[in-house]
């Protein structure tokens, strides 16, 4: 037989050599069931401790405007903050960064608008506003280092 037969009996002996399938997989089943055994005994809650820097990704920066400005004057301050932050996340953030809980968080979703440049169209990216209301009587200097 040519060249096709040595190959055929060099797998057949490969074969040969290796262990029965069945008594790898008990092998292998016995470690796992006790494992999960030694899991089902000990169970660790795990927590995300949140770092300031953590914080500082979230809110991306203070959004100033004319009706922005007004509304600080009522302790409601807004923000641009990262698309896929949500509103505990937010909560959170503006708590490490400026020592304040907001009292209520909203948030919406603001679309980029089509601009042109000469006789190119393009499009402003995508962006996510969040509005704290802090408590009454409380506020927070968001234009120190503007």
């Amino acid at each position: 037989m040519g060249l096709l037969g040595k190959l055929k009996i060099k797998k057949e002996d490969k074969v040969k050599d290796s262990k029965p399938v069945s008594s790898v997989v008990k092998e292998d089943e016995k470690k796992v069931i006790s494992k999960e055994s030694e899991s089902k005994t000990v169970t660790k809650k795990v927590t995300k401790k949140s770092n300031k820097n953590d914080a500082g990704k979230v809110l991306v920066r203070p959004f100033i405007s004319e009706k922005a400005a007004i509304a600080e004057t009522n302790g409601i301050y807004t923000f641009v903050v990262k698309d896929t932050a949500t509103k505990i996340e937010i909560r959170n953030a503006v708590k490490q960064v400026y020592g304040v809980e907001p009292k209520k968080v909203r948030v919406m979703n603001m679309e980029g608008k089509a601009k042109r440049y000469g006789r190119n169209r393009g499009r402003r990216s995508d962006w996510k506003k969040a509005i704290a209301t802090l408590p009454k009587g409380q506020s927070i200097s968001i234009h120190e280092g503007v």
